[in-house]
């Protein structure tokens, strides 16, 4: 991997953990307006008891998806760690094989050392691959697992319907959760494409 390949791996590590920082701001938005849900339909009385349990279920939801986020950003630092130590590898073999090339003497002493840092050099970016491979299929669980949660998000409004009284309310708040779980998937479908084009 050459020196521009290394940056902008970094670069891409980097700017990935920003916009899941991005989505675990918006997604622990979910369990506050899930927990307002559930306050309001006991409110609203037996008629809402649907969209209570919608709301109960958002809020495991939510902490599914928080449980998810935080696993991501590990996978993230991770890799950032991972690709700034292969940089620090590349200057090293590079500054080896520079020495080495000034005359055969360097060369004779240098080659073994040269040689078993190109070796942990090769495995490391084997490994680095295979997390970015890993990062890509858990977005894509990701996006999946919002999805299911957007179909719940949108039951919430269906059963706000019910609400009587505290109808208004209750669908202010399922139209809240619907915005915040487009928010998150459209964050993480961006984050997908990203990954992909990137390849």
């Amino acid at each position: 991997m050459s020196k521009h390949d290394q940056l902008l791996s970094l670069h891409r590590a980097v700017s990935i953990n920003e916009s899941l920082k991005q989505v675990i701001e918006i997604s622990g938005q979910i369990n506050i307006v899930a927990m307002n849900a559930i306050l309001i339909a006991k409110r609203a009385g037996p008629q809402s008891a649907g969209f209570r349990v919608v709301a109960m279920e958002l809020r495991l939801f939510s902490q599914k998806i928080e449980e998810l986020m935080g696993f991501l950003g590990g996978l993230i630092f991770h890799l950032v760690h991972r690709v700034a130590e292969l940089r620090k590898l590349e200057k090293r073999l590079s500054l080896l094989s520079h020495t080495m090339s000034k005359n055969t003497e360097s060369e004779q002493r240098l080659t073994h050392s040269f040689q078993q840092k190109r070796t942990v050099y090769t495995e490391k970016r084997e490994l680095a691959q295979t997390d970015w491979e890993q990062l890509e299929k858990e977005i894509r669980r990701s996006v999946a697992l919002c999805s299911a949660g957007s179909m719940l998000s949108h039951n919430g409004r269906i059963e706000a319907a019910y609400g009587g009284n505290m109808l208004a309310d209750m669908q202010q708040v399922a139209g809240r959760i619907e915005d915040i779980m487009g928010q998150v998937i459209t964050t993480l479908k961006h984050l997908n494409a990203t990954l992909r084009s990137e390849s």
